[in-house]
């Protein structure tokens, strides 16, 4: 009874914070605690703010509560299309801050994008990579494609957001406070997902133990 009210009360604040958060032109970003670097016993999963300026192709924001494996704590985002499973290099981000200080960050945009011409992509997403690939904000090695981790396939985001204006659902995994975005649910399971069966099923037998 008390996860239910949990996940209720979760659910509730979340498209609260949403909604007024869109409003402002300050989109939320969240991410799960399923992924690696996570205890889900102790962890409440990270957040963040990301704001997109179409005269500048900047993102900007921060997050708290982030965090990867030591051996990838280098941050990029890329732009996810939902409906035909493909992924777009964004920017960099940055390095990870230490746990419990505030990361912010300016991601210029790439050109692809100027004016916010996003096409058929509709989140925003963050993924660990090599530690050592950055230097700072200056890219000494760009990814190809996004990362996964040990235990989710590719690509394993762990912060997102809805695009600005995007045309996407919000959906929430079993646990609570793990929701993704997608048009197709059963063509998409959580960006941190274990378990790789049809969000239908998953809803149907409540299995909500990704």
């Amino acid at each position: 009874m008390n996860r239910q009210f949990s996940t209720i009360a979760i659910l509730v604040f979340g498209l609260t914070f949403a909604s007024f958060a869109t409003a402002k032109g300050i989109m939320p970003m969240f991410g799960g605690v399923l992924i690696d670097g996570y205890d889900l016993s102790k962890d409440t999963g990270p957040k963040g703010t990301l704001s997109y300026n179409p005269q500048t192709n900047e993102f900007k924001g921060s997050y708290r509560g982030l965090k990867m494996p030591a051996e990838r704590s280098a941050i990029f985002a890329w732009v996810h299309d939902t409906v035909n499973q493909q992924s777009k290099y964004l920017g960099v981000v940055g390095e990870l801050v230490e746990q419990g200080g505030r990361g912010r960050f300016t991601i210029k945009a790439a050109d692809d994008f100027k004016g916010g011409n996003f096409g058929n992509y509709e989140i925003v997403g963050f993924t660990a990579e090599a530690t050592g690939s950055l230097k700072g904000t200056q890219v000494i090695k760009q990814p190809k494609e996004p990362s996964g981790s040990k235990s989710v396939a590719k690509p394993a985001f762990y912060l997102f957001s809805a695009l600005p204006g995007a045309d996407t659902d919000q959906h929430w995994c079993g646990m609570g406070q793990d929701f993704f975005y997608a048009k197709n649910p059963d063509n998409q399971t959580c960006y941190d997902c274990k378990c790789g069966v049809k969000y239908s099923v998953c809803i149907q037998v409540g299995l909500g133990l990704h």
